[in-house]
């Protein structure tokens, strides 16, 4: 019942933008939490530039769309392009609100962003593992797809312990 009320909030086309999101969050949240600062700057930061990549987003989707729509002009394509395109903050939200229940359950900055990581990793793998079932892929290359998503995550935490 919960995946039939999902799948009303967000069509399939809009899961590769959710993982975008989720993927540049995690990566601006691994790099700004480096030796954690105080306070929400983590937070922020990581809000700030989702909030970036998103417009960016709709301005590469509205200009890009004027080569396939001569018909329509830049303002309808921008207009078209901010509904369509709503699901890349939709998926910058789960590493920053992971950070923010850490933070909340007393975790300091460091380690909240490292379970924030980590559970970007783990919906990553979640949600390649449900695309390539709902593909039909079974056995050994159900794994594999699993096993991308995984590698996803442990590009972002590699990218913390890099500059850690």
């Amino acid at each position: 019942m919960a995946v039939g009320r999902a799948q009303g909030w967000f069509s399939e086309a809009q899961v590769p933008e959710m993982l975008y999101g989720a993927v540049v969050a995690a990566s601006v949240l691994a790099v700004v939490s480096v030796h954690a600062p105080p306070g929400d700057r983590v937070v922020v930061a990581t809000v700030v530039v989702a909030l970036v990549y998103w417009l960016a987003h709709v301005y590469v989707d509205a200009v890009g769309g004027r080569f396939s729509d001569r018909e329509h002009s830049t303002g309808t394509r921008v207009l078209h392009a901010l509904n369509d395109n709503w699901a890349v903050l939709i998926g910058s939200a789960p590493p920053i609100v992971a950070l923010l229940v850490a933070r909340a359950l007393g975790a300091d900055g460091e380690t909240a962003a490292w379970w924030a990581l980590w559970v970007t990793g783990g919906l990553l793998i979640t949600v390649g593992g449900i695309a390539a079932w709902r593909a039909g892929a079974r056995g050994w290359g159900l794994v594999g797809e699993i096993l991308v998503g995984g590698c996803f995550g442990l590009l972002v935490v590699a990218l913390k312990y890099a500059l850690h």
